[in-house]
């Protein structure tokens, strides 16, 4: 059959992969939109029949506790994940190869894992890091206390601080790789040294990144669940998100309060996006040099020592310290300083695998929700962003210039995909009851309100990881594909999804983590019936469970560490095969 009028591509009147798009884009704005409504309709809504009286005493506190908390956890991380990107990407004092990888590695580790592990290592009696110190200050080891108290606001910050940085550092030391050089290096030749030039060129060149990345680490900040519910908790110290929580889970309920706790927390975020578009809008970064221009690194000579040094203390106290020690506790009946071969034993991992039906339920909703979970989010944001950046704008030459030609559907997608990376996840969890418990759906109590939930706080990440994967690809392979007739679904499974399926893997590993260790959501909507690991977590701290609970956390961070590997070779044994 041939075309009725050769200006007009075949497929101009009706395109399935545009449908399709156009669905998952929809789909992604409802999950934001509805459960959003619910929200101010029963916050301000006078038919609503809530339970509660108002947010009682103490709410001042709360609310500075959040305040000191995030605003000077925040400062730090910037600053100091900043420090580290300069390092790596301008000077020789980095870690080479995959050691730049490493400032982001314990994103790998579930955020209950990390926090559990400087529990055991900075709790004030048998904490293993105070028990040397103890020692080395000739202090007496049992029935002692301190010197680090990680009960206190300095350990929140502490522990928030580190579990904001690699975050921060992925955002900061993209935007330092992109950057051309070529300012930099007038300014050198001009006489500016190089500390000079980092804080009067480099720096503002990328600030808008780092403006981000700063707003990003606030609304993490105060959503942050695991941090403030572990060790605030032992402090009396309660922040917004655990006082929502507690809100819910304490009898009675004090729904009323919830709801207006949560739509604060949604005007904060708002605002905080509002100063940024209004100061910081986007287009006013440096741009990426041409091909060819390299930045020559910086000699730091003896310096470099010290650099590396901070490097490797930052991966020890944030990655290799807490599992050491967190493998110590979870092989002891309880946790103690007895350390002898015959008192440990595997009797914690035997529990939480085989006897315990808690975990073992749990473990099994986790991993099923985050395996299915993980590939649909990204079959989600890989199809979106290849539909986005190779066929979207393309097509729109031959139609009418509605809407989404006039703004370009790639922004609207970027858009739409990006911005549930504001909503708290505490947030999240509270809309959701409010949107899926009732008709039509009624869906609280079940896996499916979680998996809902999860696809909405994860596909920020995995379009993020898919968006890099598909940016890499030439559109000339796509166009040459349509100049041979080929259509949109075969030139996307034949050649661009071969060639983006490193990076998706990649995404999918990062999506699979999270998922597998979230808390603060799963916290709100799970129960008994579709009870994950993040909530089991909370239940055996606060039981006083601790053994189970660093086992339990061990076993669900070496299942996740065993996945990314299996994937990543799987996807490392494909591309060779391709090639």
């Amino acid at each position: 059959m041939t075309n009725p009028d050769p200006q007009r591509p075949a497929g101009w009147r009706w395109r399935p992969i545009a449908s399709v798009a156009n669905f998952l884009v929809l789909g992604i704005a409802f999950l934001m939109v509805y459960p959003t409504l619910r929200l101010l309709q029963l916050v301000f809504g006078e038919d609503a029949h809530l339970q509660g009286a108002g947010l009682g005493p103490g709410i001042g506190g709360v609310l500075w506790n959040t305040f000191v908390m995030v605003s000077i956890s925040s400062v730090i991380a910037l600053a100091f994940s900043t420090f580290l990107a300069l390092i790596s990407e301008r000077t020789d004092g980095g870690l080479k190869g995959v050691g730049n990888f490493m400032p982001v590695a314990p994103l790998m580790l579930p955020s209950v894992t990390g926090v559990l592990g400087w529990v055991v290592l900075f709790d004030p009696r048998i904490g293993f890091v105070n028990i040397a110190l103890r020692w080395a200050m000739g202090d007496p080891v049992q029935g002692g206390m301190g010197p680090i108290d990680i009960y206190s606001m300095q350990g929140l910050i502490f522990a928030l601080s580190v579990h904001l940085v690699p975050a921060i550092y992925l955002i900061t030391s993209s935007a330092l790789r992109s950057l051309d050089p070529s300012i930099e290096e007038a300014a050198r030749i001009s006489g500016a040294g190089p500390l000079r030039t980092w804080l009067t060129v480099t720096l503002p060149a990328i600030r808008p990144s780092i403006f981000e990345a700063w707003i990003l680490s606030i609304i993490n900040g105060i959503a942050i669940f695991a941090v403030p519910v572990i060790l605030g908790t032992s402090a009396g110290i309660e922040v917004v998100s655990v006082r929502i929580y507690r809100y819910f889970t304490d009898f009675p309920a004090n729904e009323k309060a919830a709801l207006i706790l949560a739509c604060g927390m949604l005007v904060v975020v708002f605002a905080l996006r509002m100063i940024q578009w209004r100061f910081m809008p986007h287009g006013r970064q440096a741009t990426i040099g041409g091909k060819g221009v390299r930045h020559a690194p910086t000699r730091l000579g003896r310096l470099g020592w010290l650099t590396k040094g901070i490097f490797l203390g930052y991966i020890l106290i944030s990655l290799v310290l807490p599992l050491l020690a967190l493998m110590v506790v979870s092989l002891q009946p309880f946790w103690s300083l007895n350390f002898s071969p015959e008192y440990l034993s595997f009797n914690n991992y035997k529990t939480v695998l085989t006897v315990n039906p808690a975990t073992t339920r749990a473990l099994g909703n986790s991993i099923f929700l985050a395996t299915t979970g993980a590939t649909v989010i990204m079959v989600i944001a890989g199809f979106l962003m290849l539909y986005a950046n190779h066929f979207a704008d393309g097509a729109a030459r031959f139609g009418r210039r509605g809407l989404t030609q006039r703004l370009g559907y790639r922004r609207i997608v970027d858009f739409v995909t990006t911005l549930p990376a504001t909503f708290p996840h505490t947030l999240v969890g509270v809309a959701f009851i409010l949107a899926f418990a009732q008709w039509p759906f009624d869906i609280y109590g079940t896996i499916w309100i979680l998996f809902l939930a999860y696809l909405l706080m994860e596909i920020p990440y995995a379009t993020a990881a898919a968006r890099s994967a598909a940016i890499l690809v030439s559109r000339e392979l796509s166009e040459s594909s349509r100049v041979f007739r080929a259509s949109e679904g075969t030139t996307m499974r034949k050649i661009l999804l071969p060639l983006t399926l490193h990076g998706l893997a990649a995404g999918w590993v990062l999506v699979f983590i999270h998922m597998m260790g979230e808390v603060t959501a799963s916290a709100i909507l799970s129960g008994t019936s579709n009870g994950v690991v993040g909530a089991v977590l909370l239940d055996l701290w606060e039981n006083g469970s601790f053994p189970l609970m660093t086992a339990f956390a061990l076993v669900i961070w070496a299942i996740a560490t065993c996945m990314m590997a299996v994937v990543l070779w799987l996807n490392n044994h494909n591309v060779k095969k391709t090639r």
